[in-house]
């Protein structure tokens, strides 16, 4: 029963953290978090400690268990390293998936495009950030590279985290989707150095976005 509830008090708390309901640098306390599960202190402990190995919480002064903070002075820092290792991950499975794709495994990804665009019109940034890291999953998920893949699913909290704060427009999102129907360009014409390439941009620009199909 403890470690089922841990599991759930873990999940819960990763959600939170990772929607920005608990600030970067907030303070995690034990008692509380029991109070709000209806938990005794030992799950909620093993979860905590779970969260720290995830590192997504960090241990500050007399112990306790703080929010990794993207957002401080060191947040350019932070942002650059976490997109340096989307490039590396994203960018290897990308060039394999140039070799082993089938045709029709592209279609779907099409399709979460224009999924993207109506999102995006709409203003919804929740939702189109949602679409934006499935979409960069299933991209890679074409490597049939599963322990790659399972890499990029633990890096997906820092990359929401690192976002939190960054204004995006609905000219933005429309931006990123062309820039993802561009990456599928180079996907079916199975240029690895180009795809590699365009993603690296892709990731690192971190500039506002302009559109050439605004609604």
């Amino acid at each position: 029963m403890s470690r089922t509830k841990a599991g759930a008090i873990h999940e819960t708390l990763r959600d939170e953290i990772v929607a920005g309901h608990r600030a970067q640098g907030s303070v995690l306390d034990e008692a509380e978090l029991a109070a709000t599960f209806g938990a005794s202190r030992t799950p909620v402990r093993e979860a905590l400690r779970r969260l720290q190995s995830e590192g997504l919480l960090t241990t500050g002064s007399r112990r306790q268990m703080r929010v990794v903070d993207l957002s401080g002075h060191r947040s350019d820092a932070h942002r650059r390293e976490i997109a340096t290792v989307r490039v590396a991950l994203e960018g290897a499975a990308a060039a394999e998936a140039c070799t082993v794709h089938t045709e029709g495994e592209v279609d779907p990804l099409r399709v979460a495009v224009l999924r993207q665009r109506r999102v995006a019109a709409t203003g919804d940034v929740e939702g189109f950030l949602a679409l934006d890291e499935e979409f960069h999953r299933d991209l890679a998920a074409l490597a049939r590279m599963p322990t790659l893949s399972l890499l990029l699913e633990q890096l997906g909290a820092f990359v929401r985290l690192a976002r939190q704060g960054v204004p995006t427009d609905t000219g933005h999102m429309l931006g990123l989707a062309d820039e993802h129907d561009h990456l599928l360009d180079l996907l079916e014409d199975r240029d690895p150095g180009a795809l590699r390439e365009a993603l690296s941009s892709h990731i690192h620009d971190l500039g506002p976005r302009g559109s050439r199909n605004e609604f």
